[in-house]
């Protein structure tokens, strides 16, 4: 069922509510389309604070994004991940590094109690003030169930779960859009207890920290309101029975979303992508100092050749600092 939004406003922090993103250069497009349609719905007295997890952005794309937002009411501030804390965790695929990031939050602002993380791949519909003032209470995080994986004991969720004591029927999360209680997980060192468990469970990873939040936090999450993470998944649907939701829930997810999420490899800055909301995506792109872009099958497979032979010396890089280590 849908939840009703919470009537208690929350307090901000002096520069704005804080919300994170962690990227590496292939998503610096994307993440200033997303700022941007942020910006476009947040409040009138509202400002956001946000933190970059810089994985290795170029300057002239650091540049851009800041050109982009001079004068907004936003604060941009980019943060280095640091060395060694999650290099060598598993990566595949069109996955790196950066999607770890996300782990790093905690650290990263010691001195806040919550915050917002999105991933770079999402546009946003709705004030983000609601979900900033949506209850955490005592949990770890708020978010949505993910729309494809559905399910921990699922086909595509933790094939260790009955080892990890996970109940039969169990929710699994997708990590896209997290409301974070950073004071509970510093307490109880929930980063480093994921980190650990990705590193030993290899063979049980498929979505990477996701499935370590999810093998960890099962019982220490609550669900948000399904709009604020509309997956692509949902999208393929013809009718809510394929859905993890009820009739209504499932028309308004699909129909009067909060938040986008091009959650799959069919991304709106790739050419080929046929997801419903990618002419959304490019109005926000042509706001920002990428305006003009458009894909072209050419630029897609150059950006694809590149990334694999940096994710290659990326890689091999940390190898190298491990031996020495």
């Amino acid at each position: 069922m849908l939840s009703e939004s919470s009537s208690k406003r929350h307090d901000v922090p002096t520069d704005g509510i804080p919300v994170v993103y962690g990227v590496d250069n292939r998503f610096a497009l994307p993440l200033a389309a997303s700022i941007e349609s942020a910006l476009d719905h947040l409040g009138p007295d509202e400002r956001l604070d946000i933190h970059i997890v810089d994985g290795g952005l170029s300057e002239r794309n650091r540049s851009r994004l800041q050109r982009s937002f001079t004068g907004r009411p936003c604060r941009l501030t980019f943060v280095s991940p640091g060395r060694g804390t999650v290099d060598s965790l598993k990566v595949g695929g069109a996955i790196t590094v950066a999607t770890y990031y996300r782990l790093l939050i905690p650290r990263i602002l010691p001195d806040h109690a919550n915050a917002i993380y999105l991933d770079a791949d999402v546009i946003v519909q709705a004030d983000l003030r609601a979900l900033w003032d949506t209850p955490l209470d005592d949990y770890y995080l708020l978010a949505v169930q993910d729309q494809g994986v559905r399910v921990i004991s699922g086909p595509f969720g933790l094939p260790n779960y009955k080892s990890l004591g996970v109940p039969e029927g169990t929710k699994y999360f997708n990590a896209g859009v997290l409301v974070l209680n950073l004071e509970k997980w510093r307490q109880e060192h929930v980063a480093e207890t994921i980190v650990d468990y990705v590193s030993q469970h290899p063979q049980h990873i498929r979505f990477h920290d996701q499935d370590g939040l999810n093998a960890i936090l099962w019982r220490h999450w609550r669900p948000l309101d399904p709009r604020w993470n509309q997956m692509a998944q949902i999208l393929r649907l013809r009718t809510a029975d394929e859905s993890p939701f009820d009739p209504l829930t499932f028309e308004h997810v699909r129909g009067n979303p909060y938040i986008i999420h091009y959650s799959s490899a069919d991304k709106p800055w790739r050419a080929g992508c046929r997801h419903p909301a990618r002419g959304l995506f490019f109005r926000y792109v042509d706001r920002t100092a990428y305006r003009g872009f458009r894909p072209s099958r050419w630029r897609t497979r150059a950006g694809d050749s590149r990334d694999f032979v940096l994710r290659r010396l990326r890689r091999l890089f940390s190898v190298v600092r491990r031996g020495r280590g």
